[in-house]
C-alpha cells in the first residue's frame, strides 16, 4: 500500500452492497439519459418546423450523442443538414448510423442523396442500388438513379435488371415504367425505350418529362413534327424547364420555323441566364 494513503477494505457484504447499488444506479441512469435524448429530439423537431435548422441540428445531434443506438436520431441530424445543403456534414452521420443500423433503407438511401448532392455518383449509385436491395418497392432510389444515367453508365448492367424488375411488378406505375425506359435509352436500346416512354404516357399523360424524353427521342429519330409535338407538350404541362425549350428551338430549325425556332431560343435563354436553371 502506498505510505499516508488510507484504503478502505470492504468485507464480502457490504462490498456487495455497494455493488448492488451501483448497478441501481446505472439502471437509473439509462432511463434518465434516454429521456433526455428524447427531449432534445423533441426540441429539435420544434426548431425544425419553426425553420431555424442550425438550432435544429444542435438538437438532434445531442440527442444523438445521448443515444447513439437510436435508428431515427441519425435520420433526422443527417435531414437537416440535407435541408441546408451541408453534404459533408450528413455524410459523416450517415456513414456511421450505416455501420450502425447496415439493414436500414432509410439510412442507406439519405446516404445516396447526400453523395449525390457531393457529385460523388458512384458513391450516390452505390447506395441506392443497396437501397433496392433492401426494401425494392421503394420508389426514391430508382427515381434518383435514373436522373443520374449518364453518370454512372459503368452501372447500368447492375440498374437495368433491378428497374426491369421493378417496372414488371408494377405495370400499371407510369413512374416504374419511365425510369425503365430511360435505362434501356441509356443503354441504347431505342425501339423499347420508346415503347416503355409511350407506355408510360398511357398511364399518366400530365408528366412533363416522359412527354420531353419522347421527344427527344424523336428528334434523334428525325421525326421532327412527332418530335415538336411532344416537346409542346411537356411544355404545356411545365414552362420552367429549359432544357425542353432548347431542343424544341432545334426541332423548328429542322421543321424550317425560325421565328419559332429563336423564340424558344429566348426563353431557354432567360431560363439559363438566371438561378433558376432547370
Amino acid at each position: 500500500m502506498f505510505r499516508g494513503v488510507r484504503t478502505l477494505s470492504l468485507t464480502p457484504p457490504v462490498k456487495m452492497g455497494w455493488m448492488l447499488l451501483f448497478s441501481a444506479l446505472l439502471l437509473l441512469a439509462a432511463p434518465a439519459q434516454t429521456a433526455t435524448a428524447a427531449n432534445h429530439e423533441r426540441l429539435g423537431r420544434t426548431y425544425e418546423a419553426q425553420g431555424d435548422l442550425e438550432k435544429a441540428a444542435a438538437e438532434y445531434d445531442q440527442a444523438l450523442q445521448l443515444s447513439p443506438y437510436e435508428e431515427t436520431y441519425y435520420f433526422q441530424a443527417a435531414h437537416v443538414r440535407l435541408l441546408r445543403q451541408e453534404f459533408d456534414g450528413a455524410v459523416k452521420i450517415l456513414e456511421r448510423g450505416c455501420k450502425v443500423f447496415d439493414k436500414s433503407a432509410q439510412l442507406v438511401l439519405a446516404l445516396g442523396v447526400a453523395y449525390y448532392g457531393q457529385r460523388r455518383f458512384p458513391e450516390a449509385a452505390g447506395a441506392f442500388l443497396r437501397t433496392i436491395a433492401i426494401a425494392p418497392e421503394v420508389p426514391q432510389p430508382y427515381l434518383f438513379l435514373s436522373k443520374m444515367l449518364d453518370q454512372i453508365t459503368d452501372r447500368l448492367p447492375d440498374i437495368v435488371p433491378r428497374f426491369q424488375s421493378w417496372a414488371s411488378a408494377n405495370p400499371n406505375d407510369a413512374l416504374a415504367q419511365f425510369v425503365y425506359a430511360k435505362s434501356l435509352l441509356a443503354g441504347g436500346d431505342q425501339a423499347k425505350g420508346e415503347q416503355l416512354l409511350r407506355a408510360s404516357i398511357r398511364l399518366k399523360s400530365d408528366q412533363w418529362e416522359s412527354h420531353y424524353e419522347l421527344g427527344a427521342l424523336l428528334e434523334k429519330q428525325r421525326k421532327f413534327p412527332e418530335a415538336a409535338a411532344e416537346l409542346e407538350r411537356s411544355i404545356v404541362i411545365n414552362a420552367d424547364q429549359a432544357d425542353v425549350h432548347y431542343h424544341l428551338s432545334r426541332v423548328y430549325d429542322r421543321m424550317g420555323e425560325a421565328e419559332k425556332a429563336a423564340e424558344q431560343r429566348d426563353i431557354h435563354k432567360r431560363l439559363t441566364s438566371s438561378s433558376g436553371v432547370k
